[in-house]
This record gives C-alpha cells, sequence and structure tokens, in this order.
C-alpha cells in the first residue's frame, strides 16, 4: 500500500528531466557542487544521523557522486565539497549532535577523500544545513561559494549529495535566489542531478518509539525533495560525458516512474491528493464547506496509507 501511494504522489507531482551532455570548453563554465558526502551522514555506523545499516539509495549516491567528482577533477573542471562540520558546544537544533569538528565524522567518505589533495578541488566546512550561508564568513561577510562561482566564471551548477529534501534543497533554493537578484553572475542554471542524491529513512514505527522525532519514509522525502527544488527553478538532467563510457539516456523522462512523456492524470482518490496540495480554486463558495470536509477525509485515509497503518 505505500509503494502504491508513492507511485500515486509521484504521477501527481512529476519531476522532468532531461539529457545533458558533458563536453568541450562548453562543459568548463560547469561547476559541481558536492553536498555533505560526510561519513557522518552517509557511512553505516557512523554516528547519530549515519545510516544503521547498509543503505542502497545512499550507497548508489556515493557511488555516482565519487564517479561524476572523478571526471570533474580529470578535465580539471571546477569542484565544490560542502562537509558537514559542528562545534561539539554549539547544537544545530532539532537535530541530535552530528559531524563535530576533529572527528571522522566531518570528514569526507572515503570513496572522496582524494578530493582533499585535488588541486581542482575546493572544500568548505559548513555549520548549518545552507550550504550557501554556510559559505559566509563570520567575520568580514565574504562567501566563498560566491567567490568560487566568479573566479571560475561558473554559468552552470551540477549538484549532488545528501539529503536531497534538506542541506540540497536548502542550498539550490538559496543559490537560485541569489541568481535570480543578480548576487551570482555569471551563473544561469542550477541542475540537480537526481540519481546522485539521496536522503534517510526513518519509518514511522520507529519515529514513533523516539522524543521528540517525526518519521522520513526515504522514497517519499527524497522525490519530494527534487519536486520542490524544480519549483524553485533548479533543472534536472541524466549526467552524459562525450567520450566516456557513461550510460545515454533518453530526452525525457518522469524521475522514477521510467515514463517518457506526460500523462493525463486519471480520476481516483489522488485528484483529492492533489488538490490539498495545490489548494483547490473554488468559484462557488458554497462548495467550499463540503470539499473542506472530504479533503480532511482522504488527508487521514492517505497518512495511514504511507504510514503503513
Amino acid at each position: 500500500m505505500v509503494s502504491q501511494a508513492i507511485d500515486l504522489l509521484k504521477k501527481e507531482l512529476p519531476v522532468e528531466e532531461g539529457r545533458l551532455l558533458l563536453n568541450g570548453d562548453g562543459a568548463k563554465t560547469t561547476g559541481l557542487v558536492l553536498v555533505d558526502l560526510v561519513n557522518g551522514f552517509c557511512t553505516v555506523g557512523a554516528g547519530n544521523l549515519a545510516p544503521k545499516v547498509a543503505d542502497k539509495q545512499i550507497s548508489e549516491m556515493v557511488e555516482e557522486s565519487a564517479r561524476i567528482a572523478r571526471l570533474f577533477c580529470e578535465k580539471k573542471w571546477p569542484v565544490l565539497a560542502f562537509l558537514d562540520t559542528h562545534h561539539p558546544d554549539i547544537p544545530e537544533h532539532p537535530y541530535p549532535p552530528h559531524c563535530i569538528q576533529g572527528t571522522d565524522e566531518a570528514n569526507l567518505v572515503p570513496a572522496l577523500q582524494w578530493l582533499e589533495n585535488d588541486p581542482s578541488a575546493t572544500l568548505r566546512r559548513k555549520d548549518c544545513i545552507d550550504g550557501f550561508l554556510g559559505s559566509i564568513d563570520k567575520h568580514d561577510g565574504s562567501n566563498v561559494f560566491v567567490d568560487w562561482v566568479r573566479n571560475n566564471d561558473i554559468k552552470r551548477l551540477l549538484v549532488v549529495g545528501i539529503c536531497t529534501d534538506i542541506c540540497v534543497l536548502d542550498f539550490v533554493s538559496s543559490a537560485l535566489s541569489a541568481r535570480n537578484r543578480g548576487f551570482l553572475s555569471p551563473l544561469e542554471d542550477v541542475v540537480v542531478y537526481s540519481r546522485a542524491c539521496a536522503t534517510y529513512d526513518l519509518p514511522l514505527h520507529i519515529a514513533n518509539t523516539l522524543q521528540d522525532t517525526i518519521a522520513h519514509p526515504q522514497e517519499l522525502m527524497h522525490h519530494i525533495g527534487l519536486y520542490i527544488a524544480q519549483g524553485r527553478g533548479a533543472k534536472f538532467y541524466r549526467i552524459a560525458f562525450s567520450g566516456l563510457n557513461l550510460p545515454e539516456f533518453s530526452a525525457r523522462q518522469s524521475i522514477s516512474s521510467g515514463r517518457t512523456e506526460k500523462q493525463a492524470p486519471t480520476r481516483s482518490p489522488s485528484e483529492l491528493f492533489k488538490r490539498m496540495f495545490l489548494i483547490p480554486c473554488v468559484k462557488d463558495t458554497s462548495k467550499l464547506r463540503v470539499l473542506s470536509e472530504v479533503q480532511e477525509k482522504e488527508k487521514k485515509r492517505i497518512y495511514h496509507v504511507l504510514s503503513g497503518a
């Protein structure tokens, strides 16, 4: 039932992506941003917010991110890696202590530790969710990320990392807002590579055993993070490199659903689900009370489906 509800959500809230070919001089204006590929979020048993057991989505994200980073550095294209790092006496609410400075939690995963010595890579330790804000120097107000974009003449950002719906989403949203206000010239596009993003999994039955904790179903929240980023103006591409052995992808697909073109929505309970989240437009005010009652019933039904209750 949970899987069916998630499939339903993906059909009603599609995230469309195309194919991006990186080659020649044009690719030199593309910068790669790695968000928080540190042990504290990715390595099994590495800390309070690390996966407790092997996680397929996170493992594949690390593998794909490391491959893309290697290719960028081989081409001497700019790479910026954010590393979540916190002072032990300054907590980041509402999360438990994590990625404490001086510990291995705050270090890059083994597959990316080589970046520390690569001349194409810039590493930035951040003490907050949003890498854009975490790039601001507290003393002089300068911004490492903004300087990196300008100094490398970056016109397109390619963003990967963890968590899709938290640190990745916040950074993408801030970068797009800064671009829109003219703070990030010459930046034009922010691209999220969905295959190289991931988030954590916290089922409802486990969340209910923990104090002040809410459920976080992995696949659902990953898709929601992508969908919101799309709404902020991010673009989505599957990546191919000219002359390199990377898979080819179709021109446009819907992420996770496998559809190659948009489908007309079917009449189903998902129609009400869509209305709840997209805010209904009702001209006849006499229908508002009835619609509200139907929405509330449907909201409770979908909650039970998603939570497995």
